[in-house]
């Protein structure tokens, strides 16, 4: 009497997600599978061909869709054998989750192969599953630590970017001489024409983002001109079709590559479990000081226009008016962060009277309302407030006076310079290296007639001496070069500030345009200036119009220098830290 064939189910799962289930890696496990199955004489049904590219570490078996469907169908009694190619595509977690799928397969009448072994149902076949299963885990381990090594020496050694991501947008990776995928380069492939037959790259695409973004486009726009001249994202949205957002123009502008600075090990990447208890992969940025700077890759943009790009759409989203119903002249100059609370410095908001209210008269004003327990005293238990137009009409008046003499923000900035490093005199600098080398010579001559190991061990520690001194003269002119480059910096932000004042002063010193001056004009000036208004509360106030104290901090300016020079003043820092891009031209 013939044997009676069984039925096999085949399951092959690969740890690269970025692998498409009929690819070669894939295709190449499929026949081995199905090759062990003929000659076992085993029925092979092409629905039970089960494959997925999924991590069979970081996600747990009941997460696996192709796995969960083999589960299902042997529960059908569908067929009688699972077939795999090693034990490690059940699981790399070990045996506990190997045993798992073993015991569901053993609930349902079905029996795990390999195309090298079987496990028989009994003590010794479950002892050699286990090993097998933590061999596989084990060999993820070190396999994983190989890759973590190679990739932090392809960092160190061949400073060289890691290959295995995928290149930021508008770029593509390039060898060199030490690594494979090594460096970045413009990617020019065209992979869009439109209409016009204006033929797309990803570098053309990003040129033609930031050209937007400096003309003082927002995000928003941008991505709807995108959009609209059906330029295709790299990666698709939710929907399945090809569609830019603002979301992720700001993620991909704020790559400091596109300035040409390359860096490694910003990121780092840990479990954490979800609202469901399930642990997912997460990826958080890591401190700047813990990132490790590469070779520059070729500039789209400089740098100076990217980081002034970069606080314009800043700008853009902390005057954005789209969601605001009321009218202008009930805005309130003073904003989002510029007007703070004199008992807390939490930043006061406009409220806004109810129907009510404005019949008897109220008026929208700025208010900080603080209510928690009664034993946390005054600081967590107030109510400040004050109309609004006493600090707008306050605020005009202060442009006006600032705006007539910015002469104090120069004499400013040289009364912080007063205290800064005492000054570095450059030649004395290089003399003092040139002595010290020349010392350094002198004692090596002298080391090669020395004849015992005593003088040599004390010409040894003169040396190392003197290497001590160099050093910090070597250091002494980089910080030199620091401050003059600083110093440089501050200069042209004095200058950007000089121009724009030069500009505007004609205007909004005239009282009569002043009275017209629009809201963005006004709220324009509040923010380069650095218009920072404090509110008293009402109690022990002899007059109400003096509860305002007003600063002019000057962000822009007065933000660098004292950064520069290690002042710690507790100065107000705007929510925009610097001018918008377009109003600096």
């Amino acid at each position: 009497m013939p044997k009676k064939r069984e039925r096999a189910a085949i399951y092959v799962r690969e740890s690269d997600i970025g692998l498409a289930t009929d690819s070669t890696t894939m295709e190449s496990a499929m026949n081995a599978i199905r090759q062990y199955c003929r000659k076992e004489e085993y029925i092979v049904e092409p629905i039970h061909e089960f494959r997925e590219a999924i991590s069979g570490f970081s996600v747990p078996y009941f997460q696996r869709p192709e796995l969960m469907k083999a589960l299902k169908a042997a529960e059908r009694k569908e067929f009688d054998v699972l077939v795999i190619t090693e034990v490690r595509a059940l699981s790399r977690k070990g045996a506990g989750e190997v045993f798992l799928i073993y015991e569901a397969l053993q609930k349902a009448g079905c029996r795990l192969e390999t195309i090298t072994e079987k496990f028989s149902d009994s003590p010794v076949g479950e002892l050699v599953l286990s090993w097998k299963a933590t061999y596989a885990r084990l060999e993820r381990e070190q396999s994983y630590l190989r890759m973590q090594r190679g990739k932090a020496d392809r960092v160190a050694i061949g400073k060289a970017p890691n290959g295995h991501a995928k290149p930021v947008y508008g770029y593509k990776f390039v060898d060199t001489d030490k690594e494979a995928k090594g460096a970045y380069a413009f990617n020019h492939t065209i992979i869009y024409v439109d209409s016009e037959g204006t033929a797309w790259s990803e570098y053309s695409v990003m040129v033609f983002v930031f050209e937007l973004l400096a003309k003082g486009e927002s995000l928003h726009k941008t991505a709807r001109i995108l959009n609209e001249r059906g330029i295709p994202p790299r990666c698709k949205a939710k929907t399945g079709e090809p569609h830019w957002n603002a979301s992720a123009l700001r993620d991909l502008i704020t790559h400091p590559i596109y300035h040409g600075e390359v860096w490694a090990n910003r990121f780092r990447r840990y479990e954490k479990a979800n609202r469901n208890g399930e642990m997912k992969m997460c990826k958080e940025m890591r401190p700047k000081e813990e990132w490790i700077r590469l070779p520059d890759a070729p500039a789209i943009i400089d740098a100076a226009l990217h980081e002034a790009i970069l606080e314009q759409v800043a700008a853009n989203k902390s005057e954005s008016l789209r969601n605001n119903k009321h009218d202008t002249s009930e805005l309130g100059l003073v904003r989002a962060g510029y007007c703070r609370c004199g008992v807390c410095n939490r930043s006061m908001m406009v409220e806004y009277p109810s129907e009510t209210q404005q019949r008897k008269g109220s008026t929208p004003g700025y208010r900080c309302r603080q209510q928690s327990s009664t034993h946390q005293g005054y600081m967590h238990n107030h109510n400040t407030s004050i109309q609004l137009s006493i600090v707008d009409t306050a605020v005009r008046k202060k442009i006006v006076e600032v705006l007539k003499d910015t002469a104090w923000v120069r004499a400013r900035v040289a009364e912080l310079r007063k205290v800064e490093k005492p000054p570095v005199d450059e030649q004395a600098i290089k003399e003092t290296v040139e002595k010290l080398q020349v010392e350094m010579d002198n004692l090596f001559d002298l080391a090669r007639y020395a004849t015992n190991d005593k003088n040599r061990e004390r010409l040894g520690m003169m040396m190392q001496d003197l290497e001590r001194q160099q050093r910090e003269a070597e250091g002494a002119q980089f910080d030199l070069a620091d401050i003059e480059e600083e110093q440089a910096k501050i200069e042209a932000e004095i200058v950007r500030f000089e121009t724009w004042v030069a500009k505007v002063r004609p205007n909004l010193t005239n009282p009569q345009y002043m009275e017209t001056a629009s809201y963005e004009e006004l709220r324009l000036a509040v923010r380069v200036l650095g218009i920072v208004v404090t509110v008293s509360p009402l109690q022990g106030a002899s007059d109400r119009k003096d509860r305002c104290d007003i600063k002019v901090t000057v962000p822009a300016v007065l933000g660098k220098i004292e950064k520069s020079s290690g002042v710690n003043e507790p100065t107000f820092r705007s929510p925009v830290a610097g001018l918008p891009l377009r109003h600096w031209k």
